[in-house]
């Protein structure tokens, strides 16, 4: 090479190097592609183009130019190490490894060689000899906070969050200005369900940088998880904004307008999600599942098909699916679809000793059944309806009750024995969870688990049979138990104190606030508006009796103020399950949200009016007037569209009618 061809390359990587400097990635590249046209094999050259070429996005010419570098200048750890990381971006990780380990022994003091070979068998899934090698990096390089990082990232990997925790924190005490740490740190609180704080490094890696869009996600999701939807709402809306053809954005803003019953927008949200990203299984599905919450059964069981299709083992979706069967009368493969609901999985894997079964014998005289409470208290009522029947059958119940309601299920005569929640859990014989009763019980053949229609013949499945009547199986009725004789007496005296009947009980919330649940789904959780529903039952001549389940500081005061007189407070009789049924049986009306008190006045003989926001839970069935498993209560639902004021209005007229 001349020296003026010297001296002109120099020129060029210079004014190349000024570019790459300033934030010119791609005006750097076009530089180094000039001074590779004077010296096709220059190293620095090569090496530069396949730095920018990375930082641009095309990581496949990165490697095409680095591995160039390398074969002119073998023993250049920065190139090696370039090299490494192109390898990392196309996702070859033993090479990435290979590249990064001979890049170390080379420069063996640079920390960040050593960590990207650490990286690079987390990424290959070998998360327990990575955060071997990230914790002796640590212990060497104590004060370099990118080594704490990605040691929080090995940690959280391995769903070890607490101990992820500290780690972040140390990589943000070294540099405060991290985004990425901000984010992760995040995510681990999120997931030990520490909210709060976990939305403040959300919002403190916003700060730092605004355009960093998984933060901006992370904080819309512990937004919605607390129960704030309006603001999840607002920050959604700015993500679809943001992030316009991201099919996540939609489906996010679709479930901060479901927390507040807006079914309808939230719909439109999931079927823009779905023209989107038509092969997503998870956004299929959801749209499935707002297609059935929102009245058009045929149309989500044709979604349901496609879900399935595309994600045959999808829990989630026969889940749903299920869920839609139950909410439209379609009992009999709703039961079928209801084994895959979390809580069978969950006691299966926390049990692995005990067998359990979704079947029954074919000969069940004589037979001991364990049956095994699941989920909440009302679950347990509304199952256990089912043991007469299997009784009748022949069979011996044991049933392991949870102790709040244990004294209320030793009265029911065909359970044999009730056990308390902490017994041993047997070790042979019939072994059933309560909510398989139905499906055990069914006098129809047992059908798979799986439906070979969904997954077979997806395109035709909404042609499949149903079994469908107008409720089949029949539906047995609510299980008796009658009030302890002690406690309705004394039930009878506080009443007679409190006022002159008729008496009239109420509850504006039922399932656990979204900020207090762990892991739970915030569907399960249920508020009416306060003022609105205490309009409605103002008129009524009798006395009122507020049954609400730790009602907050001014909500008694609140709902007397716009009543307009006092709301008597019972609500701590919700700590005595035997109280509250005997309450609940002499109330003379008894409206409320769906909560545990609903299944107490069924079993106390008696009805009740419920009110029911969107989305409905299916035992209240999908927009029916009246449901099967609570013949003669009253129901009135929030509107597709949020509003309340329909059905408050009909509640005002129904009690006026009766009490004027």
């Amino acid at each position: 090479m001349t020296q003026p061809d010297r001296k002109l390359l120099r020129a060029i990587l210079d004014e190349g190097f000024r570019a790459h400097s300033n934030g010119h990635i791609e005006s750097a590249r076009e530089a180094y592609a000039r001074a590779l046209t004077i010296a096709p094999d220059h190293p620095d050259a090569l090496n530069l183009i396949g730095v920018a070429s990375l930082q641009l996005g095309d990581a496949g010419q990165a490697v095409s130019y680095l591995e160039r570098a390398v074969a002119n200048r073998r023993n250049d750890p920065g190139a090696l190490g370039n090299l490494a990381q192109a390898y990392f971006a196309l996702g070859h990780y033993d090479r990435a490894e290979e590249a990064f380990r001979k890049a170390s022994r080379i420069d063996s003091r640079n920390v960040y060689l050593q960590m990207g070979v650490a990286n690079s068998i987390a990424a290959r899934g070998d998360l327990g000899p990575a955060e071997i090698m990230l914790r002796r990096l640590a212990d060497r390089f104590p004060g370099t906070a990118l080594v704490w990082f990605n040691l929080g990232n090995a940690l959280r990997e391995q769903n070890r969050l607490e101990d992820a925790v500290p780690c972040y924190r140390k990589a943000l005490e070294l540099d405060p200005q991290q985004p990425d740490a901000h984010n992760n740190l995040g995510s681990a609180l999120h997931g030990l369900h520490r909210f709060d704080e976990a939305e403040v490094e959300y919002r403190a890696c916003i700060d730092m940088a605004p355009e960093y869009l998984p933060a901006r996600y992370n904080l819309a999701s512990v937004v919605i998880d607390v129960g704030r939807p309006r603001e999840a709402e607002q920050l959604c809306r700015e993500l679809t904004r943001r992030d316009p053809e991201a099919s996540q954005a939609y489906i996010f803003l679709a479930v901060a307008l479901g927390q507040q019953g807006r079914l309808y927008e939230a719909l439109a949200c999931r079927r823009q999600a779905l023209e989107l990203a038509p092969q997503d299984g998870k956004i299929v599905e959801s749209y499935a599942g707002s297609l059935a919450t929102t009245g058009d059964f045929s149309g989500a069981l044709h979604y349901f098909g496609r879900a399935l299709a595309l994600n045959p083992d999808s829990n989630s979706a026969h889940q749903s699916l299920g869920n839609a069967f139950l909410a439209y009368g379609c009992l009999a493969d709703g039961w079928n679809e209801y084994g895959y609901r979390p809580a069978f999985a969950q006691f299966r894997d926390a049990n692995p000793a005990v067998v359990v079964t979704r079947t029954l014998p074919a000969e069940l005289t004589n037979q001991t059944v364990c049956v095994m409470r699941e989920q909440g208290l009302g679950d347990e009522l509304f199952f256990m309806r089912y043991a007469p029947q299997l009784a009748a059958a022949g069979a011996r119940i044991n049933y392991y009750a949870s102790n709040k309601v244990r004294s209320l299920f030793a009265r029911v005569p065909s359970i044999e024995r009730v056990l308390d929640e902490t017994a041993p859990l047997p070790d042979e014989g019939t072994v059933i969870l309560a909510g398989d009763l139905p499906r055990a019980l069914s006098s129809l053949p047992a059908a798979p688990l799986a439906t070979p229609s969904m997954n077979v013949r997806p395109a035709g499945w909404t042609q499949a049979p149903v079994r469908i009547s107008v409720f089949w199986p029949p539906v047995p009725p609510s299980l008796r138990i009658e009030p302890d004789p002690g406690r309705l007496a004394a039930v009878q005296g506080r009443l007679a104190q409190a006022g002159e009947p008729p008496y009239l009980g109420l509850t504006w919330r039922g399932g656990i606030a979204p900020s207090q649940q762990r892991g739970a789904s915030w569907s399960l959780y249920k508020e009416i508006p306060l003022e609105p529903f205490a309009r409605a039952v103002k008129g009524f001549p009798g006395t009122v009796i507020a049954l609400q389940r730790n009602p907050e500081a001014d909500e008694i005061e609140r709902f007397s103020r716009t009543l307009g007189r006092e709301v008597h407070d019972f609500c701590t009789l919700n700590e005595d399950l035997e109280t509250m049924l005997a309450v609940l049986s002499l109330l003379d009306e008894y409206v409320g949200a769906s909560n545990t008190n609903m299944h107490l006045r069924a079993a106390a003989g008696s009805t009740a009016r419920v009110l029911i926001p969107c989305p409905a839970e299916w035992r209240w069935m999908a927009a029916a007037s009246s449901s099967p498993w609570f013949p003669g209560f009253s129901l009135y639902r929030q509107s597709f569209d949020g509003d309340w004021s329909a059905s408050l209005a009909r509640l005002h007229d129904d009690l006026r009618a009766l009490y004027p």
